[in-house]
């Protein structure tokens, strides 16, 4: 069996996030800390629809969504849908 790891993107900062209240002192102080760190890696979802088709954004019926490769996580897939992936761009995320 072949294991398909979704790609990666080293966007995420730790000081992204939405902030729904007004932050105290130590809030303030904690996100200016955060500033600091490099950007990680944060994983993409691949979701697979019921059409064959491979999307990265997540659709707004999820009742089309046969199965979901979750990111920064490893999935072992059989040699059909290896090249089912293969043939949707995503042949380099495959060992």
């Amino acid at each position: 069996m072949a294991t398909f790891t979704p790609p990666t993107d080293n966007l995420h900062h730790f000081s992204d996030f939405d902030v729904d209240i007004p932050w105290n002192e130590e809030q303030r102080l904690a996100f200016r800390f955060l500033q600091h760190y490099r950007p990680n890696p944060r994983g993409r979802n691949i979701y697979k629809l019921d059409d064959g088709t491979y999307v990265e954004s997540e659709p707004s019926d999820m009742s089309t969504v046969i199965h979901t490769y979750q990111g920064g996580h490893d999935h072992e897939v059989s040699a059909t849908e290896a090249a089912s992936l293969t043939a949707a761009g995503y042949g380099d995320y495959i060992s």
